[in-house]
């Protein structure tokens, strides 16, 4: 593994390093650097139009994790009509969007929608220099869809498997472990036989039904993938029971995704971040563009408090791993 990204992993599994980071984080002239850093990312990311693209294209999931707050969602569960994403795709090419990255999942299991494969053509035929990826738990995967995979022009695909153990995955997903693990190492063998360039990594949110798995996974994965992530939970500004907490924290840094990445949901509509279960934006894609719903007063508000250090007053930030980075995001841009 990297050295970034085994610091990452010691960092989200320590309260003792990441209190050490936090105090470095408090220091003035880190902060100035970080500051100075998020003036520039965000001057070139709006004049070059390179914003990055979370597209929904399924809402449904096949799991009932514990963590997610997919199940408490009130709007409705579907998978994106074509309507809808050759909507999308027309106001991207008009408005001069060049999206650095594309991911093909918020709330939802993108394997569900069955039109995946053919809209990842679609969007790299369209934006050959975007990096296409999904987010999946990989259970729904059969021999077709690795396939697929393999040859539609995907860069990486992330598998969340959350638990070390049969018993600790069916009781935080819900799914069959042996049957995912399966799945997983097939796709792993076929990248092989057909020497893909396609990236897998896996990932691990760290909650209290998992607690202690933490390195049997990372030595369970780390030299058969391309990258094995831990991150804590968030709360979805309060839909969920986020437990352990964070720890109370007054200096939080802004997010970088309130700047530079665009979700639209399975409905339409532009939602504030990954973490908006509910689309508290309210604009459609189908009725007005992306750059304006993107600078919306909606979009304004948040992004003025984050950049005045006023996060904590924000319910659906304050308890949120990007906002409790130090910044990190803004300054390892290009880490995958």
């Amino acid at each position: 593994m990297r050295f970034v990204e085994s610091a990452r992993i010691m960092l989200e599994r320590s309260d003792f390093l990441r209190d050490i980071y936090n105090l470095a984080g408090r220091v003035p002239p880190y902060r100035r650097f970080v500051k100075s850093n998020i003036k520039k990312r965000i001057a070139e990311v709006e004049a070059s139009r390179g914003y990055s693209l979370m597209i929904e294209t399924s809402s449904v999931c096949n799991a009932k994790c514990t963590f997610c707050a997919s199940l408490t969602m009130k709007r409705e569960k579907k998978i994106m009509t074509d309507e809808v994403f050759e909507t999308l795709l027309a106001r991207l090419q008009t408005e001069g969007i060049k999206p650095r990255w594309i991911d093909l999942f918020c709330q939802g299991e993108p394997l569900l929608d069955r039109s995946l494969f053919s809209r990842v053509k679609k969007l790299k035929a369209v934006f050959p220099q975007s990096r296409v990826r999904i987010t999946t738990n990989f259970a729904a995967a059969t021999d077709g869809a690795i396939e697929e995979l393999l040859s539609c022009g995907l860069d990486s695909v992330f598998i969340s498997l959350n638990a070390s153990s049969p018993e600790t995955y069916a009781r935080i997903m819900r799914l069959n472990y042996e049957r995912t693990i399966q799945n997983v190492n097939r796709l792993l063998e076929q990248r092989k036989a057909r020497r893909s360039s396609l990236k897998v990594l896996v990932s691990m949110v760290l909650c209290p039904e998992n607690a202690g798995e933490e390195a049997a996974f990372v030595r369970m994965w780390k030299d058969k993938v391309d990258s094995v992530r831990l991150q804590r939970a968030a709360d979805f500004g309060g839909k969920i029971d986020m437990r352990p907490g964070y720890r109370p924290n007054t200096l939080l840094y802004p997010c970088n995704d309130l700047f530079e990445r665009i979700p639209i949901l399975s409905n339409g509509e532009v939602a504030l971040c990954c973490q908006d279960v509910e689309g508290i934006i309210q604009l459609n894609v189908r009725d007005h563009s992306l750059i304006d719903i993107f600078h919306s007063p909606q979009f304004k508000h948040f992004r003025d408090k984050h950049l005045r250090g006023e996060i904590n007053q924000l319910r659906m930030c304050r308890n949120c791993f990007g906002v409790h980075s130090n910044g990190a995001q803004w300054l390892f841009q290009n880490f995958e």
